[in-house]
């Protein structure tokens, strides 16, 4: 088992956007992330949690937790890219990249819990797309959570 340690202080940030590089703030948490499968440099956890905020910030931590698991579990798949960046970035995949939500959102500390959680132990190893109002037309409906609708 990798073991990493993420270490924030509150301070300025630059994170490459699509369009530009942007300072950002981020929170003062310090924690142990273990993970087997996947090593996060701070740069890719910092966008992940901006991308699990910007979509499920109005979500419990399970939903939070459900959409990192969607994110990680297609760093794992060989159909989508390798690394957590450009899973997000990919084009048509998270809407929060090319409408300047990203950029936006502030991660709680909720978020990244949810993160730790899903870094120690994924709740779903298989789920791979959800959506808001329906299933995405290219997978295999699972359920629904909160406002999203998730799928294999």
């Amino acid at each position: 088992m990798m073991t990493i340690l993420f270490f924030a202080i509150a301070m300025s940030m630059m994170i490459l956007t699509q369009e530009q590089t942007q300072a950002v703030e981020i929170p003062v948490v310090l924690t142990e992330i273990k993970t087997d499968q996947t090593q996060i440099d701070i740069d890719s956890l910092e966008i992940l949690a901006k991308c699990v905020e910007a979509e499920a910030g109005n979500q419990d931590q399970l939903g939070k937790r459900l959409v990192v698991d969607v994110i990680l579990n297609r760093v794992d798949s060989e159909r989508f890219p390798d690394d957590i960046v450009s899973v997000i970035s990919q084009e048509n995949q998270f809407t929060v990249w090319s409408n300047g939500m990203l950029q936006k959102a502030k991660p709680t500390e909720d978020t990244f819990e949810a993160i730790q959680t899903e870094l120690d132990k994924r709740t779903d190893t298989q789920i791979m797309f959800f959506t808001a109002k329906h299933y995405n037309k290219y997978c295999i409906p699972a359920y629904v959570h909160g406002d999203h609708y998730f799928g294999y």
